[in-house]
């Protein structure tokens, strides 16, 4: 489920970021992704809709200013790091939440394996 630790740092450090500004806007950004997360199961779609809400969110709730400059430097950042897995969601081929890593792109149907060392008789030769 962790994919061995790659990826996801970044959003999990501008999520504290987010919390350490002010944990109302980390826990709407974070109601965010769980909640894109859950109906679209992509983990990358969730963290870039999130990062595009953050600013908002700041700008609308609480105002603008320094800080809302930072959340969308970090936004903007978070978006650009993830530009693979934009193109890899817009080509379908972005791996879902809960799908194990090879299940994307292996076979619906493993292939048969040829068994060559049949008899005769199971051939149907007698």
């Amino acid at each position: 489920m962790y994919y061995q630790f790659t990826g996801g740092k970044g959003v999990a450090t501008a999520a504290g970021v987010l919390f350490g500004f002010n944990p109302w806007l980390g826990l709407a950004t974070l109601a965010t992704w769980v909640i894109v997360a859950f109906f679209f199961r992509y983990s990358s779609l969730a963290s870039i809709v999130a990062a595009v809400f953050a600013p908002f969110y700041q700008l609308l709730i609480w105002g603008g200013g320094p800080l809302s400059i930072s959340i969308t430097l970090i936004s903007l950042l978070l978006i650009w790091r993830h530009s693979a897995n934009i193109s890899r969601l817009l080509a379908g081929k972005e791996s879902r939440l809960g799908a194990k890593p090879d299940e994307h792109h292996a076979p619906a149907h493993p292939p048969a394996h040829p068994t060559s060392h049949r008899s005769s008789h199971a051939k149907g030769h007698k």
